[in-house]
Formats: C-alpha cells, structure tokens, sequence
C-alpha cells in the first residue's frame, strides 16, 4: 500500500446509522459524501445517497485548481461496494471555490447540488 499526502478533504455531511449487538447500541457514522485530493494530484470520491438516487459510487481521478475553480477529470469508478473491478471513464466536474466549501459548476452532479465543506486534516 502506498502512502499519499492529503492536500484537502471535503466532506457533504455525516450520516448515523444505529447497530444493535449483544453489548448494546452502537452508531457508526459514515460520510455521505466525501472528496479526497491528494498532492500528487490524484482524488478519490466516495458518494452514499437514498434522495436523488446515486446509492453508492466511487471515483477516481486527477484533479487540479484553475483560477478558482476546481477541476475533477474522472478517470475509473466502482458502482456498488461488491464491484472488485472498476471501470474506466472519462468524465469532468468542476467546482467553484469559496472559502471553505466547494459548489458544483457542471456535470451529473449540478442538478443535485451538493456543497462540500472543507474539513482539516
């Protein structure tokens, strides 16, 4: 496994999921939404949604910041967590940057726009 050098996480919000076992409940909480950008200029996107349908998907790709505006060029995605393959696209989203939060400019994800807030290391 390699190790890579995270420049940035963006994360949309934290879901709560509740788990009972033998020693009680437990709650897990998962992202819903989350953008990784690594300093090598790679990303990795994870997407968990029940409105607006995309139920699972991951991404990956090269990203990079052109006067304010982040660009992600996606380059494979898995669809559900079983998928042990992924497969190749070739797609592009692009974002607006403002302080701490990313907007959707473009792409699939416009029509469901989701603001991911910057969180820190």
């Amino acid at each position: 496994m390699v190790s890579q050098e995270i420049q940035a996480k963006y994360v949309y919000k934290k879901e709560k999921t509740k788990q009972k076992s033998e020693s009680g409940t437990k709650w897990n909480y998962v992202d819903s939404d989350s953008l990784v950008l690594y300093e090598n200029g790679t990303f990795y996107r994870t997407k968990f949604y029940n409105y607006h349908e995309i139920i699972y998907s991951e991404l990956k790709g090269e990203w990079k910041i052109q006067n304010d505006t982040l660009i992600l060029n996606i380059k494979l995605e898995k669809e559900s967590k079983s998928d042990k393959n992924w497969t190749e696209i070739n797609s592009t989203i692009t974002y607006r940057i403002k302080k701490r939060k990313i907007k959707p400019i473009n792409g699939y994800e416009f029509w469901a726009t989701r603001n991911l807030k910057r969180v820190k290391k």
